[in-house]
């Protein structure tokens, strides 16, 4: 993880590229900006950014944009927040009204019907990808690696069979960390392996 702070130029570099690459929305956002902010550039550690992206789960709206708005003041405090949101979002949403207005003219082409069946498993592999990798990062050492292992199997199990929405398995999860978890570190300031 890097101990400078970036220059608002620099965060904004590393959102334009998640802003114009992240087609097919969520996991495909997501990714790049993991790749983007944590594997690339080292603004943050795997778990900051697992951690933000737990309270992003939490707030109202689009998730992806809250977080978005964490990083940002995580690297680069308020002004961070701005450029990031900013970045993340303008972009984007140039390029889906351009894409959108394309998209009416070839809609009912056979090819772009077929093509577009593809992309349901596509995104269902990314999410599945994604989430799996998330699990391995934020599993802990020892005894707690227990308790990781078993909330993420009973949360992929509550979420499949009962349909369980994130904010009652986050509020759930919060409440199973109070107490089962006190006095152990979140490791908010490094990954989980260190």
């Amino acid at each position: 993880m890097s101990s400078t702070r970036p220059s608002l130029r620099d965060l904004a570099r590393a959102w334009i590229v998640v802003s114009t690459q992240s087609v097919g929305g969520g996991p495909s956002t997501l990714f790049l900006m993991r790749r983007e902010i944590v594997n690339r550039r080292g603004w943050v550690s795997t778990r900051q950014f697992l951690e933000d992206y737990a309270l992003a789960k939490m707030s109202l709206g689009i998730n992806l944009v809250a977080l978005a708005g964490l990083v940002g003041l995580r690297t680069a405090g308020l002004a961070g927040v701005l450029v990031s949101v900013a970045v993340l979002l303008v972009p984007a949403a140039a390029i889906t009204v351009m894409l959108t207005a394309g998209y009416v003219l070839v809609r009912d082409e056979p090819f772009v019907r077929a093509a577009l069946t593809g992309i349901a498993p596509a995104a269902a592999g990314m999410t599945a990808g994604m989430g799996f990798t998330f699990i391995q990062q934020s599993v802990r050492r020892g005894w707690p690696a227990l308790l990781d292992w078993g909330f993420a199997s009973a949360t992929f199990a509550a979420g499949l069979a009962l349909g369980a929405t994130p904010v009652v398995v986050i509020a759930v999860g919060i409440a199973v960390g109070g107490l089962l978890l006190r006095g152990q570190s979140s490791r908010a300031s490094g990954d989980p392996a260190s």
